[in-house]
């Protein structure tokens, strides 16, 4: 594991630039202060350690030099995206680091969509924590490991589209087809929205439709469902391709 270098450093022709300063946000003093001395004897400064938002000082920080922020998860109000933002907007040179005690996917894409540069479980070991907050830095975004096992489990690691033939027998409009593709890769609303460039309302009312033509209860079985849809161009003997993927999504939910 790579130590932390003071700025401008170079060891066997690596540069590693450190951040000016830190600002840490945890609720609990005793994680506080133990986050804040590992961080300084990791040669970063730590230029405050505070135990809610509305403690930051950021704005001394907002002059165009390298600052992070490492803020606990629950210090951040639901949704998450909110304070995110804010603090993207009112901040723009900071760049956070979140830390959860409760890792879900739709929530890390939901973090990184709002502009943090790094979003992981709390107990991450100090010593990643700390090539992270390196990483993070010098511009990087970092994901978990959680992050990477939940990609590799899905099917399919690239958008692919639903066939003509299967959009015939939903009777799909074609904005619902396009919000059914990213439904099919685990993708929420927000980032939805982004990458169509439509309003969040928009991909709402596209999902309710496409939970009713699919007869299904949730975005999870309409996400499996899409899946089953995307994956198969003939339908099995004796079967439908409508009662095949419906079949696969009520299991795969009985499964979870």
């Amino acid at each position: 594991m790579l130590k932390a270098l003071p700025h401008g450093n170079r060891r066997e022709g690596l540069i590693t630039d450190m951040p000016a300063s830190i600002s840490v946000a945890i609720r609990s003093s005793i994680i506080r202060e133990g986050l804040r001395r590992i961080l300084s004897d990791s040669l970063f400064d730590v230029s405050e350690s505070v135990s809610s938002l509305e403690e930051l000082q950021l704005a001394e920080h907002s002059g165009g030099e390298q600052h992070l922020l490492v803020v606990e998860r629950d210090l951040l109000r639901p949704p998450l995206s909110a304070d995110l933002e804010a603090l993207a907007s009112e901040h723009p040179g900071v760049r956070v680091v979140v830390l959860t005690s409760a890792f879900t996917f739709d929530e890390m894409i939901a973090a990184y969509s709002a502009g943090v540069y790094a979003y992981f479980p709390d107990d991450v070991p100090y010593m990643s924590l700390v090539a992270v907050l390196q990483m993070v830095s010098n511009g990087q975004k970092v994901a978990s490991h959680e992050a990477v096992n939940y990609l590799v489990s899905l099917p399919s690691a690239s958008l692919r589209t639903v066939d003509s033939a299967s959009a015939s027998l939903f009777n799909f409009r074609e904005r619902e087809l396009r919000v059914l593709e990213f439904l099919a890769l685990g993708q929420p609303n927000k980032a939805i929205s982004r990458e169509l460039g439509i309003n969040e309302s928009s991909v709402k009312a596209a999902v309710k439709a496409i939970l009713r033509k699919l007869g299904v209860e949730n975005r999870t079985q309409a996400a499996v469902m899409a899946r089953e849809l995307i994956s198969q161009r003939r339908p099995p003997t004796g079967k439908t391709q409508h009662d095949s993927a419906r079949a696969s999504s009520q299991a795969s939910v009985a499964a979870d």
